[in-house]
């Protein structure tokens, strides 16, 4: 940390008010079970995530891993003997949420009775047998921090939340084990720090295909094609937290892909720090063309959706990919201002290059969707260049805008750059491109009525006779929902792709109980919404 400059960690932890703010209140303990009595303790492990949809796919690995070593896991903080909380430390926002996280399971484990005692337990690292767990009290549960915020800030972590018995960086998805065998072992005073070089390489880039089977109850999964990043935008923290590129292998990705087709995933949301650098680090050509040509050829898999695609790395190959019939007329591509000026001071593609990417997608597939983010607040913008920014969104026809505040980050280029913007001004120039964006979505909406779309159910809704899904101007989590009316009294006379029964036939067909491959159908939109459509199942 530069000399003068004030530790982050502290700096949220005044902001947060810890421990006298109302989030201790709220914290709601529930007391783990009595455990059956005639059966060996297991130690019991609650993963709790906060950031992006890559570190969700990190802790389905941490999952898979434990339980593969004779870990059980809970979803309740207050019934684990094992709390990790896996953290984002990208923007400003996103590391006060993660360090709240980690306040909330320090107090749903604070001071509690029931604890496990791990020198009387199975199921630790490795072993199996915690007999060599070492002295540990009996009414402590540890909290382990991992992922972005521990690898940027762990000795702030460790100074500042005494409470926490370990950290560790980007590496733990692969040493989850490990990292909790040696918390168990520690003694009273010892702490857990394992945090090394930014980076950890890929799920499966081992040889092995890692994935929490039995957390994927819905009919969709992201699937990460690689980690790390190889560019260096101005502002971006992440090559310093999660290195350089690094791609996994084709087969790999492929035998992953099966895998989920095998278990009902019928949509996979490619994800990665940039899609389209895909395979660069390996023989220097891009190859996620290629790569989505080949999940294509996936059975099963109606749906491969690109998230986070650089302007720059579109070209005609990867759009001519984008035209497959199982390929979501949908892509991710931020382009994150609209002004040359400071899309250079950024580091970042150009307007020329963020035009020419959506001419050449559009040209192939004309019903594209396109999802993009801006940043306001950047040092040295005025309002001309948002007025630039907002020119661009409605020449690019951006369907879903995501407008973030600059966020000066400590140890990138930007965070020296002079002419800083007050903060409360880059967040009223937020507001403005935000109030454009819900603007830009309810026209884009109102253009769907009459259509016919795709649809992926999710689950029955409360609403009798509808169901909850998604269309494929829809990524999951990000960008709303449809309702869809299911018009069929049950399945009699219903296409196989319609195939689900109505809950208002009285099936009450659950998204437990049916398979993700009956869920995808057709249906006509009737009424839009900005977050929300309506619509009505298509027989055909």
């Amino acid at each position: 940390m530069p000399v003068g400059q004030q530790n982050p960690v502290h700096s949220w932890l005044q902001l947060l008010k810890w421990p006298g703010s109302p989030l201790s209140a709220k914290i709601n303990v529930m007391r783990t079970q009595e455990r059956p009595s005639g059966q060996p303790d297991k130690i019991r492990c609650c993963i709790a995530v906060y950031g992006c949809a890559k570190n969700q796919v990190d802790a389905e690995e941490m999952a898979s891993r434990l339980t593969a070593a004779g870990y059980e896991l809970t979803g309740d903080a207050g019934e684990a003997d094992v709390v990790i909380v896996h953290t984002c430390g990208f923007i400003e926002d996103a590391k006060k949420e993660s360090i709240e996280g980690i306040f909330q399971a320090v107090e749903a484990v604070k001071d509690r009775p029931d604890a496990i005692d791990v020198r009387d337990a199975e199921g630790v690292a490795n072993a199996g047998d915690v007999s060599t767990a070492g002295t540990m009290r009996e009414t402590s549960v540890p909290v382990i921090v991992t992922g972005c915020l521990s690898q940027r800030y762990p000795d702030e972590l460790l100074k500042e939340i005494p409470e926490i018995a370990g950290v560790a960086g980007t590496a733990a998805p692969r040493d989850i084990v490990e990292i909790v065998g040696d918390v168990l072992r520690r003694d009273r005073a010892g702490r857990v720090r394992r945090v090394g070089t930014p980076g950890r390489g890929a799920p499966g880039s081992e040889g092995e295909s890692i994935r929490f089977d039995t957390h994927l109850k819905r009919p969709w999964a992201y699937l990460r094609v690689a980690e790390g990043c190889r560019h260096h935008c101005t502002y971006c923290a992440i090559p310093s937290i999660r290195g350089g590129l690094t791609s996994r292998p084709e087969d790999e990705i492929i035998a992953e892909a099966r895998h989920l087709s095998s278990l009902g995933i019928v949509e996979l949301n490619l994800i990665a720090q940039d899609l389209s650098d895909y395979g660069y680090d390996r023989d220097g050509k891009r190859r996620l063309a290629r790569l989505v040509r080949r999940l294509s050829g996936v059975p099963g898999v109606r749906w491969i959706r690109l998230l986070y695609v650089r302007p720059d790395g579109v070209d005609d190959e990867l759009a001519e990919s984008m035209a497959l019939p199982n390929v979501a007329p949908y892509i991710d591509l931020p382009v994150e201002h609209g002004s040359p000026r400071i899309l250079r001071l950024m580091g970042r593609p150009g307007t020329e290059q963020i035009l020419r990417a959506v001419e050449r997608l559009r040209k192939r597939v004309p019903d594209l969707y396109l999802r993009t983010t801006v940043i306001t607040g950047f040092p040295g913008e005025t309002e001309q260049d948002v007025l630039a920014t907002a020119d661009l969104l409605c020449e690019i026809g951006a369907h879903r805008v995501g407008v973030f505040p600059f966020s000066r980050e400590e140890g990138t280029a930007a965070y020296n750059l002079p002419g800083v913007v007050p903060g409360h001004v880059a967040r009223d120039r937020a507001e403005y491109l935000r109030r454009l964006g819900l603007s830009l979505s309810a026209e884009s909406a109102a253009a769907m009525v009459g259509k016919e779309i795709g649809v992926l159910l999710e689950r029955p809704s409360l609403r009798p006779g509808y169901w909850i899904g998604r269309g494929p101007h829809q990524a999951p989590e990000v960008d709303g929902v449809t309702y869809v009316k299911i018009t069929g009294q049950g399945s009699e006379g219903r296409p196989a792709d319609a195939s689900l029964s109505s809950p208002a036939s009285g099936a009450h067909l659950t998204s437990d109980t049916a398979h993700a491959g009956d869920r995808f159908i057709r249906a006509c939109v009737t009424s839009p919404g900005i977050l929300t459509l309506f619509a009505h199942e298509t027989l055909v």
